[in-house]
């Protein structure tokens, strides 16, 4: 049994989280309770097969296990292409790409305002995240451009249609 599965046993009475409690969790965490641990309100979170704490207001996360502190580098580094975004928030998954807003979405994919999937200049298969593709590959990949792309096959297909349907009139 891994360590996050023995402390879900030994909190068996889970809060109703608040507002509030989700205020404190950083996105990376896609396990999480709220329980009462020697009278204070306690967020608990799966981090791989552990377990960790905080107690808000703090935003200090501390493996269950070895009473060691977490940094927020190390929640980060959780999230893919983190090093590609900037203005990154832990806590709302909010960033920027190319000067355009995206957020990390809970089924861990980057994601444009508009909900389309961010395309990154590189695959995380191509190496570590400092490490950018080639020029060539990055064109593959403009949003801007497969967004003119798609307007114009809209157009095409609109001037299609209205062509079709012009015909069947007369």
């Amino acid at each position: 049994m891994i360590f996050w599965e023995k402390v879900l046993l030994k909190y068996p009475t889970k809060l109703q989280a608040s507002e509030e409690d989700t205020e404190y969790l950083p996105i990376v965490f896609s396990k999480w309770f709220v329980a009462y641990n020697q009278g204070e309100r306690v967020i608990f979170a799966q981090l791989h097969d552990d377990c960790v704490w905080s107690v808000p207001p703090s935003k200090t996360w501390t493996n269950y296990d070895t009473s060691k502190d977490i940094s927020p580098e190390t929640l980060t580094d959780l999230v893919p292409y983190f090093h590609q975004v900037t203005n990154f928030d832990l806590y709302m998954g909010r960033a920027k790409y190319n000067n355009k807003d995206v957020i990390w979405t809970p089924i861990h994919q980057w994601k444009y305002r508009n909900n389309r999937t961010v395309h990154f200049n590189e695959t995380l298969t191509e190496g570590t995240n400092s490490e950018l593709s080639s020029d060539k590959d990055s064109e593959k990949s403009n949003p801007d451009k497969d967004t003119a792309q798609v307007k114009d096959l809209l157009r095409q297909a609109e001037t299609t249609v209205t062509s079709a349907i012009q015909k069947l009139s007369s």
